[in-house]
């Protein structure tokens, strides 16, 4: 029997020697990512033969991400009967055994983007996004900050939660899971940036980079800065130039959300899957 174990803080490290094997550009396999909503899904981990396992609790009971490592198909015998999320198509066939069922996650499909599009927003398909920017830079006199005070980042975080309420539990908890990601960015590998105006910060990022990707965790702008959020997208992917593409996670099957990251043209949705074996 595979033995589990809340994760915690400390063993970011523990965990992150094994994801950073995986390849496939999924946010869920970021170390950042699971630390930041390790409360809320009651996340634990193992490791079994040298493989990592990540355990959520979900509505629909007890899940596991794809095992990372060396003996993932062995892990995946050792958990059945087992119900996998967030299984990339490439992952498939490390986890599915015999009568499994496979049904595609759209609300989990990861939007990849190039970060030279959002670099500039050059181009046709992103004309809206590059007007609002250049809207914002003629009415703002803004400075970008790399890495400002946690105090000021969690104060803004604060505000725009009471401006932009959430109606749903994980709306609700995101506060909480923001404001710990923030206070524990130099263990999480975190980098944050910020725009300031009038001297106050009116938008703000905070994302992981991982080989050639970086992986925006928290992405927010005061809506009563008409641009405010193309102009955090472009001058925090400018200031990584190494950085190839941008991974800005899912959209939870928020149709506002949806409209929105496509919006900005990904160049691809990486798709995940809901697997059960039996």
């Amino acid at each position: 029997m595979i033995e589990f174990q809340k994760l915690n803080e400390k063993d970011f490290e523990k965990i992150n020697k094994y994801l950073l094997l995986d390849e496939t550009r999924s946010c869920e396999k970021i170390g950042a990512a699971l630390m930041m909503w390790r409360n809320f899904y009651g996340i634990e981990w193992s490791v079994f033969d040298e493989t990592l396992i990540i355990k959520y609790k979900t509505d629909d009971g007890v899940a596991y991400l794809t095992p990372i490592g060396k003996n993932p198909r062995g892990a995946v015998k050792a958990l059945s009967p087992a119900h996998f999320i967030g299984v990339c198509n490439e992952d498939v066939e490390k986890v599915v055994l015999d009568g499994a069922t496979v049904e595609k996650d759209r609300n989990n499909f990861d939007y990849i983007y190039k970060a030279s599009d959002l670099r500039t927003f050059s181009g046709k398909k992103l004309h809206a996004k590059k007007n609002f920017l250049n809207r914002f830079k003629k009415t703002y006199s803004y400075e970008y900050v790399a890495d400002p005070p946690k105090e000021e980042l969690d104060e803004f975080f604060r505000l725009i939660d009471k401006k932009q309420p959430h109606y749903d539990e994980t709306g609700r908890a995101e506060l909480d899971e923001t404001i710990d990601v923030i206070d524990h960015r130099e263990l999480f590998h975190v980098h944050t940036g910020a725009i300031r105006v009038g001297g106050k910060i009116i938008a703000a990022c905070a994302a992981s980079i991982v080989r050639d990707t970086m992986y925006v965790h928290i992405e927010k702008a005061d809506r009563e800065y008409p641009g405010s959020y193309q102009a955090i997208v472009s001058e925090f992917a400018k200031s990584f130039p190494d950085v190839e593409y941008i991974n800005r996670e899912d959209d939870l099957g928020e149709e506002g959300l949806r409209q929105s990251k496509l919006s900005y043209q990904p160049i691809y949705l990486l798709e995940k899957n809901k697997i059960i074996n039996p």
